[in-house]
């Protein structure tokens, strides 16, 4: 008995067990999810190079030249990943802020940030939820040609192409964490609950009564305390008014003198004044409506989500039509302002779609060790179907696709998942293991980054045609005033 006392003593004392165990404990509060994301890729997946174009392209977001700060950058990844309500990225992009020296104050929301990025923020929940809703008329607030760097209220047309590719890429980023389950979920905080369940109405009724359960306290994270002391200053317990930014001559001319477009002329969202996010189409204050939610606003109109493109209640915009402007136009019209990324992003569209030419049989659900895993298939037909499905979501059509062929080639649980990832990557509840069962973890990683490259393309598409409509109606020679739709 006094040997094996001995012994125990001795393990408990012995540091290299402590370390081990430390190891498997997982740092929620300090956990840096684009590191794990490469080790995933690079480990799992039997393509190695799948990293490097995943990961690497989302690193050159942050380091590409631009006129874009390098604080900024972040804090546009910040504002980007909260419209998923992905905690992981969020709590990743607010350290990197603040290790690049941006302003702490940015950190109370976006209204705290300078006018220029919060004239994005409209922009921003276009883009991830509905960017069928852009319009050519958006970017009269964004962009001036009165001088070359776009002033200190205005971006230029490089550093504006730079700041939707951060904020698109950070969307799709939020499918890839929140699929392969790097997402954020333990020690949580009463306001980051309430701020992942801003949208649900039963949640929000119990949320109000007496009988609602207080979640118990935890240690703050050094972000965390600095916010919650900023906000007991005096400059951190009210919001900022909100205040019109000053419109060049010329850009009030354009807007007066454009001839009306194809679209419905009751449409609002071209508003100058809804640019500034908190204001609705009304003109009321949207947080006056919103669910009182402490944890801090870094995109306004946080219940604002996706709707099923075939329900959408604008019926005036069709279908965005690949044929008409594809690929080649949005890498040709990027490209002249950043010809690295453009780079990046069209190599890796080329190598996601055509990862694998045969990969083993998808509907085998007999194990990975079974003798049926070794006969591979072609799966080009899955692969059109995943990636055309996802941007079918999104408002984007191919004329030449049979798209009969998804609901034969993809069933009804593979069709949900891929809805959840890509509209609704926060709501995903069931764990990697579980999901697409029969595919092996090396093909699920695939499955999801088709998911997550396809909607950021869908997102490119509509956003580049309405930079090309800009150009045709605000900044082409006299006489000739056409938008592409």
């Amino acid at each position: 008995m006094s040997t094996l006392k001995t012994n125990t003593n001795t393990n408990k004392n012995n540091p290299k067990r402590d370390q081990n165990k430390r190891r498997k404990t997982v740092d929620w509060l300090n956990f840096d999810p684009i590191p794990e994301v490469d080790r995933l890729f690079r480990f799992t997946c039997k393509h190695p190079a799948l990293h490097v174009h995943m990961t690497g392209s989302y690193g050159h977001m942050f380091v590409d030249i631009s006129d874009l700060p390098a604080p900024s950058r972040h804090y546009l990844a910040v504002m980007g990943a909260s419209r998923h309500r992905c905690l992981s990225l969020i709590d990743h992009h607010r350290r990197k802020f603040l290790e690049k020296g941006g302003n702490p104050y940015w950190l109370l929301g976006v209204d705290w940030a300078h006018m220029k990025y919060r004239k994005l923020d409209y922009l921003n929940r276009m883009i991830c939820h509905r960017p069928w809703m852009i319009h050519w008329k958006n970017f009269a607030v964004l962009i001036t040609r009165r001088s070359p760097d776009g002033g200190p209220a205005f971006f230029s047309i490089c550093s504006l192409h730079h700041a939707i590719g951060i904020m698109s890429m950070t969307h799709a980023m939020c499918t890839v964490v929140c699929c392969i389950g790097l997402e954020r979920r333990v020690d949580l905080t009463q306001e980051e609950i309430d701020f992942l369940n801003i949208d649900d109405i039963d949640y929000w009724e119990a949320r109000l009564s007496e009988l609602f359960r207080k979640v118990a306290d935890r240690p703050e994270t050094n972000v965390e305390y600095m916010i919650s002391e900023m906000k007991k200053t005096e400059k951190g317990m009210k919001r900022p008014a909100a205040k019109l930014c000053a419109m060049t001559t010329e850009t009030i001319e354009s807007l007066i003198n454009a001839p009306p477009a194809t679209y419905s002329s009751n449409r609002k969202s071209y508003s100058p004044v809804l640019l500034l996010a908190n204001i609705d189409e009304n003109g009321d204050d949207i947080l006056e409506k919103e669910p009182p939610c402490e944890y801090p606003i870094y995109s306004h109109h946080r219940t604002f989500g996706y709707i099923d493109f075939r329900k959408r209640p604008e019926k005036d915009i069709p279908p965005f039509r690949v044929e008409e402007f594809g690929w080649d136009h949005v890498y040709n019209t990027m490209n002249e302002y950043t010809d690295t990324l453009t780079s990046r992003l069209d190599h890796m569209f080329d190598h996601i779609r055509t990862l694998t030419g045969n990969m083993s049989s998808a509907s085998n659900s007999s194990g990975e060790g079974s003798p049926a895993d070794q006969n591979e298939i072609d799966t080009t037909a899955f692969r059109e179907a995943v990636w055309n499905y996802t941007q079918g979501l999104y408002g984007v059509r191919v004329d030449d696709y049979d798209y009969s062929k998804i609901n034969r080639v993809l069933d009804k649980g593979t069709k949900t998942f891929i809805k959840l990832a890509a509209c609704y990557p926060h709501k995903l509840t069931t764990e990697f293991t579980k999901a697409l069962p029969g595919f092996k973890d090396s093909e699920k990683i695939h499955v999801v980054m088709m998911i997550a490259m396809a909607r950021f393309q869908a997102s490119m598409f509509h956003y580049t045609r309405a930079v090309c409509n800009y150009n045709a109606m605000c900044l082409s020679k006299k006489g000739w005033k056409k938008p592409l739709d």
